[in-house]
């Protein structure tokens, strides 16, 4: 598992990449062991992760407390749902990779998508989803703030994802289009599909 000074190092790398430094790529390993260790990635967002799903259990149990559903299951579709998280974006760049005839890059946008995930982890769970639930108490004023400041947030997230991508693959704006489009495209369709699939949306 990667040092607090190796996470501190890749945060550092993917502020230059967003500056446009392509010097933010130097903190990266993309052999093959490097490319599986930034999967580890997962264990530093895990506290975030448990925060958001407490919440997200409240939540669920407030919108339907008629089910009789136990916390142990509901918090193993939630694994299973992260789990698709971290897979399909890693599936969707390979095989966009091979479409677009990105492939020499898919290993360094692979590590740093990872490692993009764990502030953006932090951000969603511990920050969103606690103003999330509470705001349901204070009335639609609140709500409409909530719905704000996700919007907020899933905007900065892929403003900041494009500019790695376009420190990190240059080339036809179309191109980087497709990759950042299609690839949250995918996931959000998965994630989605699973949510219904496993009966935990709230929708």
């Amino acid at each position: 598992m990667p040092s607090y000074h190796e996470v501190r190092l890749y945060l550092g790398g993917l502020w230059l990449l967003i500056r446009g430094d392509a010097r933010g790529l130097r903190p990266f390993d993309i052999s093959d062991e490097g490319v599986l260790r930034s999967f580890w990635a997962v264990a530093w967002c895990a506290p975030a992760l448990v925060v958001g799903w407490i919440f997200q259990r409240m939540e669920y149990l407030r919108h339907f407390p008629q089910r009789e559903d136990y916390s142990f299951i509901f918090f193993l579709k939630m694994l299973v749902l992260e789990a698709a998280q971290w897979i399909v974006p890693t599936v969707a760049l390979i095989v966009l990779g091979f479409i677009l005839r990105f492939m020499p890059l898919v290993r360094i946008l692979i590590v740093v998508r990872n490692w993009f995930t764990v502030p953006l982890a932090y951000a969603t769970y511990v920050v969103l989803a606690p103003v999330a639930f509470l705001s349901d108490q204070h009335g639609a004023l609140a709500s409409y703030g909530v719905i704000a400041l996700a919007a907020t947030l899933l905007i900065a997230a892929l403003l900041l994802m494009w500019c790695i991508l376009r420190t990190v693959m240059g080339g036809p704006v179309i191109i980087r289009i497709a990759t950042l489009g299609l690839v949250a495209l995918a996931e959000v369709i998965v994630v989605r599909e699973l949510e219904n699939i496993m009966g935990v949306s709230l929708t």
